[in-house]
């Protein structure tokens, strides 16, 4: 009984909502680096194609990264991208040691330059917090430095 209403049995009520995660990519230039890096580690997985990226743990809220979540990439101190979350691994190394792979889509998704102090790990970001779309990366898409596309925006001219 809800609210002195009766519901059948069979109704399943779901909290799950989308979240997305946060993390830092170290040792790129730019985009075009990380491009070029993403589309090197693109495996097959599941019928389709993901890059694996790895994490030491795995992530607990997964039903909600899997219903849309994405993965916002820092570059150089600013959100600039993000791709799709497609799965999530737990494997075990060599030595034994467990992690888990955040495993994404391989297409990269521009978003507006936004300031981000970096970090270690990964973190939740919520659907309210995360950086607007500017559209898929194109290859070979020349692309003004986020530091110059960020003040321009400041300043309103795009």
């Amino acid at each position: 009984m809800l609210y002195g209403i009766s519901t059948p049995a069979f109704i399943v009520y779901s909290h799950a909502m989308t979240v997305h995660l946060i993390k830092l990519v170290v040792g790129v230039s730019d985009l075009a680096h990380f491009a070029e890096l993403q589309e090197r580690y693109t495996v097959d997985y599941n019928g389709g194609r993901a890059v694996p990226v790895r994490t030491r743990h795995k992530p607990r809220r997964e039903d909600e990264l899997l219903q849309g979540g994405s993965l916002y990439r820092v570059i150089k101190n600013r959100i600039q991208c993000r791709q799709r979350i497609v799965g999530l691994e737990v494997v075990e190394d060599e030595q034994g040691g467990r992690f888990c792979q955040i495993m994404v889509d391989p297409e990269i998704i521009l978003t507006s330059p936004v300031a981000k102090r970096a970090f270690q790990g990964w973190r939740y970001l919520e659907v309210s917090a995360a950086p607007s779309d500017r559209g898929p990366l194109h290859a070979n898409e020349d692309l003004p430095p986020a530091e110059m596309e960020e003040e321009l925006r400041k300043l309103g001219l795009i």
